[in-house]
């Protein structure tokens, strides 16, 4: 069934766990929401059930056999009942975080294949702690989405430890590096990733479906 969602949908994926993927994808689906896009988020998570919960699963506390089942089950539920333009899942730690592996789930049993990937540029170790690995080089997590068949779409940062000018800095001479739109979501807002979503929902899922919907409307 996941093959047959109408809606376009997204993961706010990360290098490592506690980035804030749980809140840039909730000011994603409102940004979306406020530009006539009807936008639904699917969270994964304890917190992400409790501000909201009408579609998602705690994947914390799912037995593994059935995480594949309970992500399927999710955005299926949310496009069957909201019908929604966009669906923005929220992801969980990080593909290759040693302590919690994840993501593949969401690349291959969600069909995803938009990402946006949240990154702490000041993060040098998994969770900072050196006995668990330095996270790699951000190109190289990109390259591991896209052998999954997916793609990174824009690169959203967690500036913690930065000052704003040094956050700017990175960002832009990561743009430049990726040839990727880097958005700081907390200083700066949302908009430039629903910039980048908008003509995806419409060319790329069902354009008659998200035309349908205007602020106008």
């Amino acid at each position: 069934r996941i093959f047959g969602v109408k809606a376009l949908t997204v993961a706010v994926l990360g290098t490592d766990t506690s980035l804030g993927k749980r809140t840039t994808a909730r000011m994603v689906t409102d940004t979306a929401s406020t530009r006539g896009i009807r936008a639904e988020m699917v969270s994964t998570g304890q917190t992400g059930w409790m501000q909201d919960g009408r579609f998602g699963f705690i994947l914390d506390t799912t037995v593994n056999d059935f995480v594949s089942g309970e992500m399927e089950f999710a955005i299926c539920s949310c496009d069957d009942e909201a019908h929604p333009d966009l669906i923005v899942v929220e992801g969980q730690s990080g593909l290759r975080n040693p302590t919690g592996p994840c993501g593949a789930e969401f690349l291959m049993s969600g069909n995803i294949r938009h990402v946006m990937l949240q990154h702490a540029p000041k993060r040098i170790y998994y969770g900072d702690n050196p006995k668990w690995g330095k996270i790699p080089a951000l190109s190289s997590e990109i390259d591991l989405i896209r052998m999954y068949g997916s793609s990174v779409v824009a690169v959203t940062l967690n500036t913690q430890g930065c000052q704003e000018s040094e956050a700017r800095e990175i960002a832009s001479s990561l743009e430049q590096e990726l040839g990727l739109a880097v958005v700081l979501p907390l200083e700066e807002g949302v908009e430039r990733l629903v910039d980048i979503l908008e003509p995806l929902v419409k060319s790329e899922r069902a354009p008659a479906h998200f035309e349908s919907r205007t602020p106008t409307q």
